[in-house]
């Protein structure tokens, strides 16, 4: 029985002994931390500029696509004469200086009025 506790004592101190050179080796965590913020916003000085965002010129029969709208905006057809009021189910949008007729649960285009807007 004594003999049993003296080699458990001896593992357990000898342990800690030979896993302590390895531990010696790695660098130490606060100087790696400090290193990555500077590597990051060098990364960010030579990343590419921002794509331009390329906008569309729409067609009737086309699906309407908002993101690529110019000076996108809902449309209310009373402030302008040349506009008859649209059916159940339509509305008129802006996009850039034309206005377009979509349906809303289509979204397909179904009148353009070119230059309308100034």
């Amino acid at each position: 029985m004594k003999t049993l506790t003296a080699t458990l004592l001896a593992a357990a101190l000898a342990l800690p002994g030979l896993s302590a050179p390895a531990m010696a080796q790695q660098p130490k965590p606060q100087q790696h931390e400090q290193q990555k913020p500077q590597a990051q916003s060098q990364k960010k000085a030579t990343a590419k500029p921002a794509q331009k965002q390329t906008y569309k010129t729409f067609r009737k029969g086309e699906k309407f696509e908002q993101r690529y709208a110019r000076n996108y905006q809902v449309i209310d057809y009373r402030k302008y004469k040349k506009l008859p009021a649209p059916k159940r189910g339509y509305r008129y949008v802006r996009a850039g200086s034309d206005v377009l007729l979509i349906g809303t649960t289509t979204f397909k285009i179904y009148a353009v009025y070119s230059g309308l807007i100034r």
